[in-house]
């Protein structure tokens, strides 16, 4: 089952280029060379009414930043202006220039936007392989009766209740969603006739390209992940049936071969979608880096939600355990979706000519081109050297091959040598580890050819075939067992948020979906991860507005919070339930939140509890519940707690059983009619979990005549924030031989911990300077420094200094490189001497109540010599 805890990392999520801090990305540059600004002004953006004496308003204060940045020799040109959720200007301006920014007239801030790299792109499946999944699950004898239907359950599946909505009249009929993504294939059956503006795609814009069609290109960095995410959202015809299939569609693309996904451009998207009245905004898209509620995007999306629009954003992929959730996700107003695995995996498969019935499942690359459904090829086995072949010497045939790790002959190299012999496709396995498991991603590079992944299992049936023969078009299916059917996907990012924001909100099927393609590009295809299951609850989202149009974006969150499924243990799920802080408030249940928006049903009107650091106090909480109907109602009041998540904050995050303690609870409430109640509790940590320790659960309450359970989900943290250590200890455990941090030279990278000397008088220039290593894992560091300290404890110099840092660590074994060349802070060269290296850390959220705020490492002694 090792291959099901690694198939939600497929990265679906767009992941962002980190800019550089601004003054020093400056200083890298030519002085004329252009760099990008987004000028936040101080009049208020034109959300209010009315409308356009607001917009003229902002408008005029724009016009005249402008002309004072004329008047003081600013070469600005702006590429976005801002008006209707920020009153900003996105704008380029010469390197040198960009410091005098802040001094213009009403500009309240500066800030350096983020570009966001495209997320890949899907694998293909062939329409006929689609057709056999559907009807391999509708004569499934679990499929008979009330129960879903084949083509619904093979596409978003019946984990959370969308083809009974379906059947209860629920289709999104009324309602528009508006996707930021690489466009949407308007042509494909699913979307309608294929025209554009058409009844289901009725409108958008292309952002990244800058002109009025947002179709899907062949040309995009990311072509074909729109139409996945439509698909999902509200795709509808004989193959596949999307959330909210009656849905309406709005493409904004931002993902293009034209304009790079700058922070500027998605604002601008995000501007014209609420202007064109979409109720429901779909981003699956989203960065890691200096994640804070208050980045400029975030603050977008949070107006967008105020405006009346309810935003669904990807949480992100991140396999790297808690504190891991991106931007504009952690967005207060957001619903950030993680994403679940799926209950059944669905793979395309070969056949083979061995006699047996059972094709050979296999993932197709990514990086080549897809294997055709009609393919029909004699296999031969591939020698395991990257020396040439003769010409032609595999010509027609598809090549088994299998992990090599010869340095300079990788298994792509061994492709791309195969592809040169005449070769047409490669079978790619790996001889070690769960023999049922499909091989991953091999490395580098890509290839002419097709190739896909088999399992070592299947690699042993094609060497044990006599004269084997694949052919393509087949398909098998994968049952997940109970300890992984429907629960969190490993690769799923956590939160809380790096300021402990609850997040993420939700959870929802993300892990190997089917959906729609291009037309050009085999018409379906298989995604997973995050970028699956924000459409899903966008969709889920679309069904409540058709219910109640009335609907406010935050009674929207909430009711999916509330009624939400709470998840257990992925891998253990009888150990207890999943940390809060891996799956929100639990799995969505469309029909459970459409019960709570039904008439005059009680419900929550706290979603969910962020509680802080505990510092080892009882913290105090209320829950409130409101009844609107006409009948007092009792509920039964209890706590569920969640398994606890101990540091490192990386994927070796460790399951502690000690749950936070809740008192003060009443056994009961009841809610008159057309009032509301509050229930009163106390949150305390165990004893004998770390600081840093993430705790969670739920006050759940159930009617205790008929109903659903609402249950408001919490999370908090045991101890202090600042008492979590800012270096990562998971770096030395899988990296046994290295130190972290450690001082080494700069011709070699990994090592002790050890002195080291910085030699500026010999010829060689290997040792001219000297370099920290460090790997830390605090989520987000409000500063990071690295000072320079002489023989008598003095800081001369300061080579690293930044500001709101984000953990490097990544899974476990991230890290970062910071030299100094022997230069003191005023650019004079430092004198001959003994020299120390400080890293410092001051931590977010840092006060003096318990643990210091800032933590610090220094180095030993670097010598320097000239």
């Amino acid at each position: 089952m090792k291959k099901l805890l690694t198939l939600g990392i497929a990265g679906a999520l767009a992941v962002a280029v980190l800019p550089v801090a601004a003054a020093a990305q400056d200083d890298a540059q030519p002085s004329s060379a252009p760099v990008q600004r987004i000028l936040t002004l101080t009049r208020p953006a034109a959300v209010a009414a009315p409308y356009a004496a607001a917009r003229a308003a902002v408008a005029d204060q724009q016009e005249q930043l402008r002309a004072a940045a004329r008047t003081a020799g600013i070469e600005l040109t702006v590429d976005h202006r801002h008006s209707r959720l920020l009153n900003a200007l996105s704008v380029t301006v010469p390197a040198a220039q960009a410091h005098r920014l802040a001094g213009l007239p009403g500009v309240g801030s500066v800030s350096t936007p983020v570009t966001y790299r495209p997320p890949d792109r899907p694998a293909p499946v062939p329409a006929a392989v689609l057709a056999k999944a559907i009807a391999d699950e509708s004569r499934s004898p679990a499929r008979s009766g009330d129960a879903p239907s084949g083509r619904e359950t093979v596409t978003t599946t019946d984990l959370t209740g969308v083809p009974q909505a379906h059947r209860a009249g629920f289709t999104g009929e009324g309602v528009t969603v508006g996707i930021l993504d690489s466009g949407i294939a308007y042509d494909h059956a699913a979307f309608g006739d294929g025209t554009f503006p058409s009844a289901r795609v009725t409108g958008g814009y292309d952002f990244a390209d800058d002109d009025a069609d947002p179709y899907d290109e062949s040309s995009g960095p990311s072509f074909g992940h729109g139409t996945h995410v439509a698909g999902i959202i509200a795709g509808d015809d004989t193959h596949i049936e999307g959330v909210a299939p009656d849905a309406r569609l709005r493409s904004y693309r931002v993902f293009g071969k034209e304009r790079p996904a700058e922070e500027g451009l998605l604002i601008a998207a995000l501007e014209r979608a609420v202007g064109d009245g979409v109720d429901v905004i779909n981003m699956s898209l989203g960065s890691t880096g200096g994640v804070r509620a208050s980045g400029i995007l975030a603050k977008a999306v949070d107006a967008a939600v105020a405006a009346g629009v309810s935003v669904t954003v990807s949480v992100g992929n991140g396999f790297a355990g808690p504190f891991n959730t991106a931007t504009p996700a952690i967005s207060r107003q957001a619903i950030a979706v993680g994403s679940t695995y799926n209950s059944r995996y669905p793979y395309l498969a070969l056949k083979l000519n061995d006699g047996q019935e059972t094709p050979l499942p296999y993932e197709d690359f990514g990086r080549t081109p897809p294997l055709s459904s009609t393919a029909h090829h004699p296999v031969a086995v591939g020698e395991a050297s990257c020396a040439p072949l003769p010409e032609g010497s595999l010509a027609g045939k598809a090549v088994l091959f299998k992990a090599v790790n010869t340095a300079g002959c990788r298994p792509m190299d061994l492709l791309r040598v195969y592809e040169k012999a005449g070769a047409v496709a490669g079978l790619y396995y790996q001889d070690f580890g769960d023999p049922d498991t499909i091989a991953g991603q091999p490395c580098c590079g890509t290839a002419g050819i097709p190739a896909v992944s088999l399992s070592f299992n299947s690699a042993r049936r094609l060497l044990a075939a006599e004269n084997p023969t694949v052919t393509g078009g087949a398909y098998a299916g994968l049952d997940l067992d109970d300890a992984h059917a429907g629960l969190m996907d490993d690769g799923s990012s956590w939160g809380p948020g790096n300021e402990l924001e609850f997040k993420p909100d939700v959870a929802a099927p993300g892990g190997y979906i089917l959906s729609a393609l291009p037309p050009s590009y085999g018409s379906y295809g298989v995604l997973s991860g995050t970028s699956m299951a924000a459409p899903h609850v966008a969709g889920a989202a679309a069904l409540l507005l058709q219910r109640d149009r009335a609907l406010s974006p935050a009674r929207v969150r909430s009711v999916l919070q509330t009624t939400a499924t709470p998840l257990g243990l992925t891998g253990d799920p009888g150990r207890g339930l999943e940390p809060v802080a891996h799956q929100g408030a639990g799995r969505v249940d469309v029909m459970a939140a459409l019960r709570a928006v039904d008439g005059d049903q009680p419900y929550a009107t706290t979603p969910e509890l962020a509680l802080g650091d505990l510092e080892g106090r009882a913290v105090a909480a209320r829950v409130s519940v409101r009844n609107p109907g006409r009948e007092a109602v009792t509920y039964k009041v209890a706590h569920r707690g969640a398994v606890s998540a101990t540091p490192p904050y990386t994927h070796d995050w460790e399951a502690h059983d000690a749950t936070a303690t809740v008192t003060g609870l009443p056994r009961t409430v009841t809610v008159p009619a057309r009032s509301s109640r509050t229930v009163p509790l106390r949150v305390e940590q165990p004893d004998g979990v770390p600081d840093g320790t993430l705790l969670g659960g739920w006050i759940t309450l159930t009617p205790v005549a008929q109903g659903d359970v609402v249950g408001v989900p919490y999370l908090a943290m045991s101890g202090d924030y600042d008492g979590v250590t800012a270096i990562n200890p998971s770096f030395t455990r899988v990296n046994v031989n290295i130190d972290n941090p450690s001082l080494r030279p700069a011709y070699f990278d990994f090592g002790k911990n050890e002195p080291q000397t910085l030699d500026l008088g010999n010829e060689s220039t290997a040792d001219d300077t000297v370099q920290v290593m460090v790997s830390h894992q605090f989520p987000l560091l409000r500063r990071m420094r690295l000072q320079v300290l002489d023989a008598r404890g003095r800081t001369v110099a300061t080579p690293y200094d930044e500001r709101w840092v984000t953990r490097n660590a990544g899974a476990g074994t991230g890290m970062d490189f910071h030299a100094w060349d022997g230069t003191l802070a005023n650019g004079s060269p430092a004198p001959e001497g003994t020299y120390r290296l400080r890293l410092v850390f001051d931590k977010a959220l840092g006060d003096k109540d318990h643990a210091a705020p800032t933590e610090t490492w220094t180095s030993p002694e670097a010598t320097l010599l000239r």
